[in-house]
């Protein structure tokens, strides 16, 4: 499954879960009811600054957005990962980032995912 397909039923899932129809969340963001039901169906990508505005109008938590762009099936990877760094200062968030992105850079090179 394509990232853009996990976003789209991610947001629709999210956009249920609030109670919220399409029309209502179109109204939130300032878009048609037409283009929301065409980014849930996955028929329409949307850029990251309306993404990031459907996100807010669903008030959803910083976790989510993370969730929606990963996928459900990561959805225990990130909880461990938020509890790992939730006592972490700014330089060792930034440290285990940059070395996180270089183990999975390097597993990919060498196919060991």
């Amino acid at each position: 499954m394509n990232e853009f397909k996990i976003i789209s039923e991610n947001l629709r899932y999210m956009r249920e879960q609030r109670g919220y129809t399409q029309e209502r969340l179109a109204e939130l963001v300032g878009l048609s009811a037409s283009h929301i039901s065409k980014v849930e169906s996955g028929q329409r990508r949307v850029g990251m600054k309306t993404y990031l505005h459907i996100l807010q109008a669903l008030d959803a938590e910083p976790e989510e957005y993370v969730i929606c762009a990963l996928g459900e099936r990561n959805k225990s990877g990130v909880q461990r990962l938020k509890t790992l760094l939730e006592d972490c200062t700014e330089n060792e968030i930034e440290f285990l980032l940059a070395n996180l992105a270089a183990i999975k850079e390097n597993m990919r090179k060498f196919s060991l995912s």
